[in-house]
């Protein structure tokens, strides 16, 4: 053995790499499996487009009333929006449930 062994009082031998089990452990827990850092990242731009939609609400509804009124122009802007933010969730919706180890039947 090339660790070094401390013998207690009674002559039993204690190994010292509590602390190596310790730096592992906390490197474990600080490694992210792929799957957990694209979930993580898909669920803050998820984050960030709804804050985004909360911020400029007021902004989105007077397109909206815009097109109601009878200017065409902008009336791809709200379906847009959705697509965006269907895509963006959804696929932030599959990395999370990858990361925790679920995968659909094919």
């Amino acid at each position: 053995m090339t660790e070094t062994m401390v013998t207690h009082i009674d002559g039993a031998a204690i190994s010292d790499d509590t602390s190596k089990r310790r730096k592992w452990r906390l490197r474990n827990l600080l490694m992210l499996r792929p799957q957990a850092k694209s979930a993580i990242g898909f669920g803050l731009l998820s984050g960030m487009l709804y804050y985004a939609l909360y911020y400029f609400n007021a902004d989105i509804r007077h397109v909206g009333e815009m097109t109601n009124q009878g200017d065409r122009t902008y009336f791809l802007l709200p379906i847009g929006l959705a697509f965006v933010f269907s895509i963006v969730h959804g696929i932030f919706t599959d990395r999370f449930w990858e990361a925790l180890g679920l995968k659909a039947k094919r």
